[in-house]
């Protein structure tokens, strides 16, 4: 296991001039919080209920003989059955990844087909709650090439689409939004990016040494609604301001000194952004003066002592950093082979 020594640390100038401010300090050898079994192959998204129970989503990319779910971690960390995500007509399988409450209380996930039909099979689905439990699932937006993070503000979800694999365009991707309102009208249809009008902010991903053109992956709005993006590809980050009727104000680059980045999550105590590292099993914390810092790295691993496995997803629950592992590997990236442990790491945060 190699250790990451030493933190790396970028004053970002884009996000005005730094204020006064503790950098996050190095993050503690992660532990084992939970080995997954084999139904619950490829963890990804997480979410939060009221109750403080995680609601993790496995597409099962990894072993297709288990149908896509989401499950249920409690606060002391029992795993049990969720629900059953329903599979895509064409493509048979349902892949739900990222996703998030909305304010009506229902689960809303990105059901990611890319990897079975590239044809924008993708969607938006809601799973309706009653008294804590799921009841039924409905197709709110299809369209999506590969949809991938979900966050909602106030009335509005927004949902990264990470490939739109424009023969002209190549490297665009974005983020979409939807509110509340227009997605209780009944199912939307996309029209092909990048024309249709919720599509709020495109990017580019620049030539890289992995040769990867993903896009826009995780989403997270900062404590005073900013938000950010991450950029799969050539890791980018971006941050996106909003005026109240929810159009684009500004959308800006940030920093550049990253490679890689994938889920990401506001932690609401510190303001803090934690930034998951596919490609370098590692976590990046991104300050709110503008401060970004690379508090966790390890090599390969199959994370059955708890060291990342290519993490993808962060959630805070109280005083724990917890990351889901995909262990999916793609060209570049430290993580080699999917192996027989499925796990989620945690972090102690100081606080």
């Amino acid at each position: 296991m190699k250790r990451y020594l030493g933190l790396l640390t970028f004053a970002l100038a884009a996000c005005g001039p730094a204020q006064r401010q503790t950098t996050p300090s190095p993050l503690e050898r992660p532990a084992l919080l939970l080995s997954l079994p084999e139904t619950c192959n490829t963890p990804d998204g997480m979410a939060l209920d009221g109750d403080g129970n995680i609601i993790l989503s496995c597409p099962n990319f990894n072993d297709t003989n288990y149908p896509g779910v989401l499950m249920k971690i409690s606060r002391d960390n029992r795993l049990s059955d969720f629900f059953t995500v329903p599979i895509h007509p064409d493509t048979k399988r349902g892949c739900p990844m990222g996703l998030e409450f909305g304010p009506d209380g229902n689960i809303y996930y990105a059901d990611n087909q890319y990897f079975y039909d590239k044809n924008h099979k993708s969607r938006l689905v809601r799973v309706v709650i009653e008294n804590g439990e799921p009841v039924r699932a409905e197709v709110l937006v299809n369209g999506f090439k590969l949809a991938n993070a979900v966050r909602w503000k106030d009335d509005a979800v927004y949902v990264s689409d990470t490939f739109f694999d424009l023969p002209d365009k190549p490297g665009m991707s974005g983020v979409y939004r939807f509110t509340l309102e227009e997605l209780n009208r009944g199912p939307i249809q996309l029209k092909p990016a990048p024309d249709d009008p919720r599509l709020v902010a495109t990017f580019t991903t620049l030539p890289n040494h992995r040769k990867d053109l993903a896009g826009s992956d995780g989403l997270a709005f900062d404590n005073q609604g900013n938000l950010y993006t991450g950029n799969f590809g050539d890791g980018a980050l971006s941050k996106m301001t909003f005026d109240a009727s929810g159009k684009l104000v500004s959308s800006t680059v940030i920093s550049r000194t990253l490679t890689c980045t994938d889920g990401m999550l506001c932690d609401r105590r510190s303001g803090s952004i934690y930034i998951t590292d596919s490609e370098k099993n590692a976590i990046h914390v991104l300050a709110p003066d503008g401060t970004l810092t690379t508090v966790w790295e390890n090599g390969d691993s199959d994370g059955s002592d708890g060291l990342l496995d290519q993490p993808c997803e962060p959630i805070v629950r109280g005083d724990e950093l917890i990351v889901a592992n995909f262990d999916m590997p793609f060209p570049g990236l430290k993580n080699k082979a999917y192996d027989a442990h499925r796990t989620l790491s945690v972090f102690r945060l100081k606080r």
